[in-house]
């Protein structure tokens, strides 16, 4: 999976593509409105790319294939002011089956304005849990099984009893001793993640986000200018308790108007969480 980390590879450009933008990327996020989106009810999907430098129109976003999702709509918006450009893309999409579904990153393809070279950068994918009936294919497949189960019945006597004697006969070994548990998070961590939350709680705002956003960032060791997918990828590393946070503050930071009060309820109760 690639994340938003600059690349050094150059990207290849091919005839009919639009010339690219000479840009410094600050941000790049998908996130969603829900992560748990019931089937037929639509959600919403953010793309947020956030630029050092005043562009009137951003190009060359590609977004994710949205397999087993219906596009109901997608509304683009550009804003510039003396930080920059923030571009937000909010599609509209509805999901048709229960499941697991992961998104892919959304990409860009730009000229870094530090070093002049062509990169394509990568925002972070998400995972979404589908929530409801099971699509017919699904349900169809079940009544197979069951059927075959049903029909096998003197075979699953026989491999029930086979288990039975397996499992006797392991009784008489020596007792395994149990995984131990996952380590507690560490003092000076936790003190980090009520900072965070502090500065959310004290102020509930995108301005609260940014704050609580910059010392996760400081935590995970993401410099200036690195994304959501490059601080993910150091906390694997080194922070995995931030693996639910990171994404709920970006959210905060990054959702448009409308999902703003509900994103930093979910930031604050995710913080909350992580810090006990």
């Amino acid at each position: 999976m690639r994340f938003a980390v600059l690349l050094a590879a150059l990207v290849p450009l091919a005839a009919s593509a639009e010339p690219l933008q000479h840009v410094n990327v600050s941000a790049f996020t998908l996130s969603a409105d829900t992560t748990k989106p019931r089937v037929g009810v639509p959600f919403h999907l953010i793309v947020t790319l956030r630029l050092r430098q005043r562009v009137g129109d951003v190009r060359n976003l590609q977004l994710p294939l949205l397999a087993g999702l219906e596009l109901l709509g997608d509304e683009r918006n550009t804003s510039g002011s003396p930080q920059g450009t923030l571009y937000r893309e909010i599609i509209t999409l509805v999901a048709n089956g229960a499941g697991s579904l992961t998104i892919a990153p959304a990409t860009f393809d730009a000229i870094d304005a530090r070093d002049g070279k062509a990169k394509e950068y990568a925002s972070n994918a998400i995972v979404l849990q589908v929530v409801g009936p099971p699509s017919k294919r699904f349900a169809h497949a079940a009544e197979v099984v069951a059927r075959v189960l049903l029909s096998a019945g003197v075979g699953l006597v026989v491999l029930g009893a086979a288990l039975l004697v397996l499992y006797m006969r392991r009784s008489t070994r020596a007792p395994v001793a149990a995984a131990p548990e996952p380590p507690a998070v560490e003092p000076l961590a936790r003190d980090r993640l009520r900072e965070a939350l502090a500065h959310l709680q004290a102020d509930p705002t995108r301005g609260g986000a940014m704050r609580a956003r910059a010392v996760l960032y400081r935590m995970v060791g993401a410099a200036d200018g690195e994304t959501l997918g490059d601080a993910m990828q150091k906390a694997k590393r080194t922070q995995p308790m931030l693996l639910d946070v990171l994404p709920a503050v970006e959210r905060a930071a990054f959702t448009y108007e409308a999902d703003l009060g509900s994103a930093i309820e979910h930031a604050v109760e995710t913080l909350e969480r992580a810090a006990s």
